[in-house]
């Protein structure tokens, strides 16, 4: 057998550029977006409470043009969950309050057989109980509440079950 003797170089090669493959159309399938709901900031959250509080914010917001911190962008108000509603502020009754320790306070506060006068309970509450003029002002609400003073004529309270003299 004899071998086939070939001139390689003679021989015409093709290149990568020479080669082309025949065309196809190309499917473009429209890509849809997944929508993630992010969790509200901290910041949308405390906006959206201040508004449930006071609706005027959203306006003064508004009319300022007062736009967020972080972002630099006007803060999205939020429908509030039920954990994130503010609560009613809700009145302290007295019988929410132990009675017992209401009564002692006033006796402690008010000297029996003496009348006396809002202001002075009040003042008498602030220094036997170390309070501010709020709290002692709430205090004394109370204590009227529970029964523990009772009012007398011209604004002046005495303790329960003395004479107001």
């Amino acid at each position: 057998m004899s071998l086939l003797s070939t001139d390689i170089a003679k021989v015409k090669r093709l290149s990568l550029k020479e080669v082309k493959l025949p065309t196809t159309e190309r499917r473009v399938e429209p890509i849809t977006p997944i929508l993630v709901e992010r969790p509200p900031t901290d910041e949308e959250i405390a906006y959206s409470r201040l508004v449930a509080i006071n609706p005027l914010i959203e306006e003064l917001v508004e009319r300022l043009d007062l736009v967020s911190i972080t972002t630099g962008e006007r803060i999205k108000k939020i429908e509030l969950r039920e954990e994130y509603k503010p609560h009613p502020e809700t009145e302290i009754k007295a019988q929410e309050i132990d009675k017992p320790k209401l009564i002692a306070l006033a006796q402690r506060v008010i000297e029996g057989e003496n009348s006396y006068s809002r202001e002075e309970i009040i003042g008498r509450i602030k220094e036997a109980t170390n309070v501010n003029q709020e709290r002692a002002e709430r205090g004394f609400n109370l204590i009227l509440q529970a029964g523990a003073i009772e009012p007398t004529l011209g604004d002046r309270y005495y303790l329960t079950g003395s004479t107001p003299f």
